[in-house]
């Protein structure tokens, strides 16, 4: 080859000069037997065989297993600039397909992990340096839950180096998870049956009454309601398709019937091919919030600034303080899209729905995130669990009933026009019971059978079909 000078033996490297001129170029066979070529950087021929006798000195110690190959990549990785890696993890995860805005989040947050604590190496990103990150974002006032999203990019990133072989182990891993239960700054609330019926009967109006409904009764992220075609829409199984949702799967849902009568009327007025788009235009938040303030979910507050004065906007005649729509209520919960998937599971939990298929509905991938927070249930509905136990009779009343010829059955029959029998096994503990004195005994009156949700198992898809079928009286969002 022109310009290429063998001057050793070979398995010993070889030296030569790319046309002739400028530095010596090392080549060797590392012990993978993979061809390297590296610049020796020196014109003079001594230094660079010396040069190029210590990389073949490193090879034949790698080969033969005086050094780990492993660890020694593992350590020249490391000594890398971590932008090299935080680089190369943001193009995989564009490549992967991830949603952009994710990914920009994950550049963002990443470029300040390693600003905030001087990182310039990947062996400098350590378990210490991401918790004093986290203590500096706590005392900044962010949230539990933009605290532990921040730990999530950074442990996931170094688990990519990890796989990637970068890294040996992961040492941010045990970082500790902020408690986001004890830190919630955004607590929503379920709307009520007349806010739902209120809210629809104005979306009507405006022709956006499928859109809620499809928040309300098939529990639609913002994300899904935009990707739903009308492909995924069929009306003779009563189903909806779910595609590209946030657990990345597809998900096939029953439809409740309010629902499919409002997606065929808006079929009917607004004719598209299976593939179009169910809802063309996206409602904003802005409109939600309209829509909000003009069924009475919502309220307008006046703006202030920091001195809490009014803040003033326009000129002359049209001088005024600024207003905003406010959503919270007394105990600082919002209302918002999301706040309708709140509702549903509220109302399965109200219908008596077992949280397995409550979780099928909801399409989350853990039944507690669904009991943690989609479902909201008040002093009422405590209430009525409480009425619906069965009485606690004593000695002295059974002496009672057995003078009297009164038995356990009749006794009940006189409280309970429409009279269940006990479970076996708290009839059996009742008897158990004794009593000091059978003067002034409270008596909690049984109103209905305890059943367990939990003992019909396990759930299909029929299951949920019949318990999203749901009587409209019980589940209704006006005419």
């Amino acid at each position: 080859m022109a310009g290429r000078k063998r001057t050793r033996s070979k398995g010993t490297g070889s030296l030569y000069k790319r046309g002739g001129q400028g530095p010596w170029i090392a080549t060797w066979y590392d012990h993978n037997g993979k061809r390297r070529e590296r610049s020796t950087r020196t014109t003079d021929k001594a230094a660079a065989e010396r040069i190029l006798s210590k990389h073949v000195a490193d090879t034949a110690l790698r080969r033969d297993g005086v050094i780990d190959a492993g660890r020694d990549r593992f350590a020249t990785e490391g000594r890398k600039p971590v932008s090299d890696h935080v680089d190369a993890y943001i193009s995989h995860c564009r490549h992967a397909g991830q949603a952009p805005r994710h990914v920009d989040q994950k550049d963002g947050h990443l470029g300040r992990l390693m600003d905030s604590a001087n990182v310039t190496r990947l062996s400098d990103l350590t378990a210490d340096v991401l918790e004093h990150h986290l203590g500096r974002l706590n005392d900044a006032g962010l949230s539990a839950r933009s605290i532990n999203f921040a730990r999530q990019i950074a442990v996931a990133f170094y688990s990519w180096c990890v796989k990637t072989g970068r890294a040996e182990v992961n040492p941010l891993r045990i970082v500790p998870k902020q408690d986001e239960m004890r830190d919630r700054r955004r607590i929503r609330r379920p709307m009520t049956d007349d806010e739902l019926g209120r809210l629809i009967a104005v979306a009507r109006e405006h022709g956006r009454e499928a859109w809620y409904m499809a928040a309300a009764l098939a529990g639609l992220r913002k994300g899904d309601l935009q990707r739903l075609t009308w492909a995924d829409v069929n009306f003779g199984e009563m189903t909806i398709t779910v595609r590209g949702g946030k657990a990345k799967r597809v998900d096939v849902i029953p439809m409740h019937p309010q629902l499919a009568e409002a997606l065929r009327r808006r079929l009917t007025e607004r004719p598209a091919l299976g593939g179009a788009r169910v809802f063309s235009e996206t409602v904003t938040d802005r409109t939600r919030l309209r829509d909000f303030l003009r069924a009475g979910i919502a309220r307008e507050e006046v703006v202030t600034d920091a001195n809490d004065e009014p803040v003033i906007i326009g000129k002359g005649k049209r001088k005024r303080p600024k207003l905003h729509i406010v959503t919270e209520d007394e105990d600082g919960r919002v209302v918002d899209l999301h706040a309708l998937r709140t509702t549903l599971g509220t109302q399965l939990a109200r219908a008596g729905v077992a949280p397995q298929i409550a979780q099928r509905i909801m399409r989350h991938g853990d039944y507690r995130t669904t009991l943690a927070h989609y479902t909201v249930l008040g002093l009422t509905d405590t209430a009525k669990a409480v009425d619906a136990l069965p009485s606690i009779r004593t000695d002295c009343e059974r002496e009672d009933d057995r003078a009297t010829g009164t038995t356990d059955a009749n006794a009940r029959n006189k409280t309970d026009s429409n009279p269940q029998p006990y479970p076996q096994q708290l009839e059996r503990e009742s008897r158990r019971f004794r009593a000091a004195s059978c003067e002034n005994t409270p008596a909690i009156e049984a109103n209905t059978k305890i059943t367990n949700p939990m003992k019909n198992g396990p759930y299909g898809p029929s299951d949920t079909k019949r318990v999203t079928g749901l009587e409209p009286a019980t589940f209704s969002l006006g005419n």
